[in-house]
């Protein structure tokens, strides 16, 4: 499809490793979709999830369409291409998400037809990346153990309860969400403070792509919050997520959340952008 001279095609698994190329120009910022990128990139449902812009070898950007709506280090010609292409779609996305002047772009031409569904705009999310962790905590913070899921998937609900502000046990009465937080204890991708059975604080490696560990779903008991725990506990994480996975962790978080905007502050982390989440 040709749109003001962009060119909108499918990414296919002969073109994965120009698109992971361009992907990884901004890892920090493209971790979420890179990481699903590279994850579904050599199976031919790639194309049903991935488009991009301009020339194969040398992409003007990247678009994931899948359970986000996620633009890659595009341009701004590339980003009307995109918000035109699919506006003339139906939604199946439940957000959309990027670097905040490439949502606003992409956004402009997509407002008019998925507008409607729009449930809340969070225009303002740091991106943050971990400096210097200081000195190691006392938060017994380690990775969650296989036979410990049937506590920590309680704490992980009341996080995306109160995240996102829907209940993931909707629908299929929590299956699906489950499983998601099996395979992430399987891999050895949530971290946890646990005491007498209970989860305390809670972290998972959310996507890993390229250098960058992304951390997601942080969340603090409610009757542990001011204490200091999420503070030691994300010092410890830093130092754990490192040694395991990635030498680079980053986060995003809404501009609103100051409690933990001053954990993340005091346990390291700096800000190097903005991204933008429209949620559905």
């Amino acid at each position: 499809m040709f749109r003001r001279g962009g060119r909108i095609r499918p990414v296919r698994p002969s073109g994965l490793e120009p698109a992971l190329t361009h992907a990884l120009r901004d890892p920090v910022a493209n971790a979420l979709a890179g990481a699903r990128l590279r994850e579904v990139g050599r199976h031919p449902t790639v194309s049903q999830e991935f488009s991009y812009a301009g020339d194969e070898k040398d992409p003007s950007g990247l678009l994931w369409h899948g359970v986000n709506l996620s633009p890659l280090s595009a341009t701004e010609e590339a980003l009307g291409d995109f918000g035109r292409h699919m506006a003339a779609r139906s939604r199946r996305a439940s957000s959309v998400v990027g670097r905040r002047r490439a949502i606003e772009t992409l956004w402009e031409p997509l407002a008019d037809s998925w507008g409607g569904g729009v449930r809340e705009y969070r225009w303002s999310q740091p991106l943050l990346v971990a400096g210097d962790a200081g000195s190691a905590g006392m938060s017994r913070l380690r990775p969650a153990l296989p036979e410990e899921e049937n506590a920590v998937f309680p704490a992980a609900v009341a996080m995306f309860r109160e995240e996102v502000g829907i209940d993931p046990l909707l629908g299929d009465s929590g299956r699906s969400y489950r499983s998601r937080i099996k395979e992430l204890i399987r891999r050895g991708l949530t971290y946890i403070v646990i005491e007498d059975g209970q989860v305390l604080f809670k972290a998972d490696v959310g996507s890993l792509f390229g250098p960058v560990a992304q951390i997601h779903g942080v969340w603090v008991r409610p009757d542990h919050r001011g204490h200091g725990l999420g503070r030691t506990a994300m010092a410890d994480l830093v130092r754990q997520v490192r040694r395991d996975h990635a030498p680079q962790v980053s986060l995003y978080v809404n501009d609103f959340n100051e409690p933990a905007r001053r954990a993340y502050a005091a346990s390291g982390f700096h800000q190097v952008g903005e991204l933008s989440t429209i949620l559905f």
